[in-house]
């Protein structure tokens, strides 16, 4: 198939839900086939796809559920916008909002609560604005229309590797920045839910603050890394050796600050240890165990495996992108 053709179809149906596809790139690339002569030039290649019309134009037609709060010439670039700009101010207002409401507030559950509405505010605050920018530039472009031609076309994009869902992607950043927010918060409070013990002599905290409040710039560092290789997961958007080299180095860095972190000295209070030592001095074995470092062995080693798994999955995935023709030219980018 001519790589101008493959533009097109492409610019076409990338604006098409996943289901709708391949068959729509089919029905278009045999109605293409149809408006050319047997040998066509480049000529008249442009020229049938010109007759075709701009692809966002045409892309709304095959759309089963028409959409027309922008109009179809802009619809999609207003989502990709729409979803990226809610996205980071999201995190933001997030971040701000523990940063302002953690020393503000007695309890941690008053501080998440407040970082939530925030967040939720300014997600809602900037669709509206994004929203009512696209409706003017989509006025704006009515009134000055500029043709559109074949040179309009976007490139294709680079399809071979194994797809990233861009939904888990984007769940991976939030959910990122929301694990170093909220570890953080529990930490500066001094509150950790359920964590706490209840006992004859009033509540335990099984950790040592002092040795959390040492943690807290490593768990920043957690949550700028998570959110990193979530993100260069959203740009590549399928597996390649780069991003498979960077996942691994990822996966090495936390399992490494994961590490560090159980093999604290002082990680759990002198209050908790004395409370295991008295529930379990009868299971002399059991308390041994965990004061020769068992339980952080089984921790350590449960970190590793889970590194493991993932990055020979990165790796799986990366082998068979670059074996693989993952072709189709509906698919998506």
């Amino acid at each position: 198939m001519n790589k101008l053709v493959e533009r097109y179809i492409y610019d076409v149906t990338r604006r098409l839900p996943e289901n709708e596809r391949a068959e729509v790139g089919r029905e278009l690339a045999a109605s293409i086939a149809d408006m050319l002569p047997d040998e066509p030039g480049e000529q008249d290649i442009t020229a049938a796809l010109t007759e075709l019309g701009p692809p966002r134009t045409l892309a709304e037609q095959y759309r089963q559920k028409q959409r027309y709060l922008i109009s179809p010439a802009m619809f999609e670039l207003y989502l990709t916008v729409l979803r990226t700009v809610v996205l980071v101010v999201a995190v933001i207002c997030a971040i701000v909002g523990v940063l302002i409401n953690v020393f503000s507030y007695e309890t941690v559950y008053m501080a998440i609560g407040s970082t939530v509405a925030i967040t939720i505010q300014g997600a809602l605050q900037t669709a509206f604005w994004v929203t009512v920018g696209f409706v003017i530039a989509d006025f704006a472009e009515l009134k000055q229309k500029k043709p559109w031609t074949v040179k309009d076309l976007p490139p294709l994009p680079n399809q071979n590797g194994v797809k990233i869902s861009r939904s888990s992607s984007t769940a991976g950043v939030v959910l990122s920045a929301l694990f170093a927010i909220v570890i953080v918060a529990l930490i500066v409070q001094g509150e950790w839910f359920f964590m706490w013990l209840q006992t004859g002599e009033g509540a335990i905290n099984p950790f040592s603050q002092e040795a959390l409040l040492r943690c807290i710039p490593f768990v920043v560092l957690l949550g700028i890394l998570g959110g990193a290789i979530n993100l260069l997961k959203l740009h590549w958007g399928r597996w390649n050796v780069r991003l498979c080299i960077a996942n691994a180095l990822y996966n090495v860095a936390w399992v490494g600050i994961a590490i560090y972190i159980v093999q604290l000295p002082d990680l759990l209070s002198a209050e908790f240890v004395t409370l295991v030592g008295t529930l379990l001095k009868d299971e002399p074995d059991v308390l041994l165990f965990i004061q020769s470092g068992g339980v952080a062995t089984v921790f350590i080693v449960a970190f590793v495996a889970i590194a493991a798994i993932d990055i020979g999955v990165a790796v799986w995935n990366t082998w068979r992108g670059r074996r693989e023709d993952v072709v189709p030219v509906a698919a998506d980018k």
